[in-house]
């Protein structure tokens, strides 16, 4: 089974991102809703404390729709939507209590991406001490936070995101990075929020990359593996169930620009099986 959606796929640029941003789009939120999402956060900042992970509120972007254009530009439509929000209403309970579709959910953006070595790896990591997906394999990742992640003109800006928070996982700098390409974007079923994905091709060898200082310690251990079709196809359908649901795609969306359709079309097939 399939934990994600793949909302559109391709290769763009970073201006050929076309990005409308309207901060009332915002997820309706009753006063029952209010006090339901109160007390989830209590408990969720409990269990961060307990179990000793970062847990706390961010301004993220929401959203609102995603659709690759005629034109060959990726056309994102974003509103506005927070951390707390996101993660106190992304369980089954909350949509059944209230009845929400999809569309009427915080859908938090998030961005991730393959980073592939000037040597030939793709790096990865199994997430510790994380709210989200903790105990999968993940690239890196983290969500896109609106006072942070913007151009100099103030627009929504993805692609600096995703450099920061590779500079902060991994310790990789701008100077590092050879290419920056958006491949799509997904949704995570599971925990229903979108997300950009990435490749990021770099100037530097995973003997490098290893020598980087991170600035944080999100990422527990940095993992590695060749970037190749078979060994890529065969991590994929090994770890199926135990990728994150994000991940998985950014995976898939990698594998097909770097290995082709077919590559693509046949594992897509055995992982419907």
């Amino acid at each position: 089974m399939l934990e994600f959606e793949m909302l559109a796929r391709g290769f763009y640029r970073p201006d050929q991102l076309a990005i409308t941003y309207n901060p009332s789009l915002r997820m309706p939120v009753t006063t029952e809703m209010q006090q339901w999402m109160e007390r989830t956060w209590q408990e969720q900042l409990a269990l961060s404390r307990e179990q000793q992970f970062a847990h706390y509120d961010a301004e993220l972007f929401r959203l609102i729709s995603v659709q690759a254009r005629s034109d060959g530009k990726l056309a994102l439509v974003l509103g506005d939507t927070t951390y707390k929000e996101f993660s106190t209403s992304r369980f089954p309970q909350f949509v059944q209590t209230f009845g929400y579709a999809r569309q009427q959910l915080g859908n938090a953006l998030a961005v991730c991406s393959v980073v592939e070595t000037s040597d030939c790896y793709i790096l990865y990591e199994r997430r510790r001490k994380t709210a989200l997906h903790s105990g999968r394999f993940h690239v890196i990742a983290g969500f896109f936070e609106r006072s942070r992640d913007h151009d100099a003109a103030g627009q929504p800006d993805p692609f600096g995101a995703l450099r920061r928070e590779l500079r902060e996982e991994t310790g990789i700098q701008a100077s590092d990075i050879r290419g920056e390409y958006c491949l799509g974007a997904a949704y995570d079923l599971t925990s229903p929020h979108g997300e950009l994905c990435f490749w990021t091709p770099l100037a530097i060898s995973l003997a490098e990359v290893r020598a980087r200082v991170p600035e944080d310690d999100e990422v527990q251990h940095l993992l590695a593996m060749h970037a190749t079709a078979d060994t890529l196809r065969d991590f994929i359908l090994t770890n199926h169930g135990h990728i994150s649901a994000t991940g998985e795609p950014a995976f898939l969306m990698y594998g097909a620009e770097r290995f082709g359709e077919e590559w693509f079309s046949a594992i897509m097939k055995a992982l419907a099986v």
